[in-house]
């Protein structure tokens, strides 16, 4: 048997890797095409899926530290969908409720566990590894800070002073943690033919007017803070505002927002364009990307937009602004209220922090951010 270098990034155990495929080479004279892998890095990060494609800004800073690294990420079922044609992700394990069998075996030359939930503490704990970046756990299930820029970061998941008092971006703290050189770069979501065909399709149905401009409104916000999600009543007041600037208005949302669009659809006299509430999270992704700008409260949608290059006018109440990096591209806009960044499930207080946001604060965004595309 001739010589293999399993230890090639191109290497695959169970099919002719692409080199081989392509251009005819085999394995044991083929330099032109070899790329020894120097670190093998796993990335455990879970929850939750926009947190999730927040991290992906990470990953330049992860192969600059590490060059040649090959990265393993191990993250939910709901978000592994993300690093379809990420080249900076080498390979993929689902966590279902139990440890990949893979992290059996495996030995690791870096762990990294941004994280401090139970789960992934958990999994940091039980690969094996010879170095741990981030959080450990011990076997009385307490995260273990592995730096002092952990350390904060736990302090903020536990303290609504801290959180409130914090002024640095998430990807500021997660580079700190990790070690690596931040230069904002801007998550990481590509779309294939496929995931843009939705988007697509729905311009051919809803032709635009030239020069006309598409504004995606996401108007739910998941399901955790109820008040991350700006009012109905905002919405319709925005949407009639667009509407007479001669925009076309998108509606955007999951199934938690199959009610609340067919109402403000209803409330405008069916001007407006429904996406749908049934898309898969990358038809979804492939409709933000046919937008040309998209207001929203801080959720996953945000993420999928600054990933896919558009402007962002975001919407902030109960969660922290500073916290949310928008690159350049977008504003952010929260009440003027000293109860900000409060994280409650529930409020009593009247007007609360979404109700506060006006209608015209936020059309004065769009507008503004509609001015820095190209004519």
């Amino acid at each position: 048997m001739d010589p293999i270098k399993t230890d090639c990034r191109h290497f695959r155990p169970d099919r002719p890797c692409t080199p081989h495929k392509e251009h005819g080479v085999v394995c044991a004279t083929c330099t032109a095409h070899y790329d020894p892998i120097r670190t093998r890095i796993l990335v455990v990060k879970l929850h939750a899926v926009g947190d999730v494609l927040r991290t992906t800004s990470l990953l330049p800073g992860i192969h600059r530290r590490w060059p040649g690294a090959h990265v393993t990420w191990i993250t939910s079922r709901a978000a592994a969908t993300l690093f379809e044609g990420n080249a900076l992700v080498d390979r993929v394990l689902i966590f279902p409720g139990h440890s990949p069998v893979e992290l059996d075996v495996e030995r690791f030359d870096v762990i990294i566990s941004p994280d401090a939930a139970p789960e992934s503490c958990s999994l940091a704990r039980y690969a094996r590894g010879d170095q741990r970046i981030g959080f450990d756990m011990t076997d009385r299930c307490a995260p273990v800070p592995m730096s002092p820029a952990a350390e904060r970061w736990l302090e903020l998941g536990i303290r609504d002073d801290k959180k409130k008092a914090n002024r640095l971006t998430y990807q500021e703290h997660m580079a700190a943690i990790m070690g690596v050189d931040y230069r904002q770069e801007p998550p990481i979501l590509e779309l294939s033919e496929d995931d843009l065909a939705q988007g697509r399709a729905l311009k051919v149905r809803h032709p635009s007017k030239a020069g006309q401009k598409i504004i995606g409104l996401n108007t739910g916000a998941g399901g955790r803070w109820r008040f991350k999600r700006w009012t109905e009543d905002g919405f319709a007041r925005l949407i009639s505002r667009l509407l007479d600037d001669g925009r076309q208005v998108w509606l955007l949302g999951g199934p938690e927002e199959v009610e609340r669009n067919a109402r403000l659809a209803a409330r405008t006299g069916g001007q407006v364009v429904e996406t749908g509430c049934g898309n898969t999270l990358r038809e979804f992704a492939g409709i933000v990307d046919a937008c040309d700008a998209i207001v929203t409260g801080d959720t996953l949608a945000l993420h999928i937009a600054i990933a896919r290059r558009k402007p962002v006018v975001v919407l902030f109440g109960p969660t922290s602004l500073h916290e949310i990096e928008v690159f350049g591209r977008g504003e952010r806009i929260a009440p003027d209220l000293d109860c900000l960044v409060c994280y409650k499930q529930d409020c009593d207080f009247v007007p609360n922090c979404m109700d506060s946001i006006t209608p015209d604060t936020v059309h004065a965004a769009v507008t503004r951010q509609l001015r820095t595309l190209p004519a």
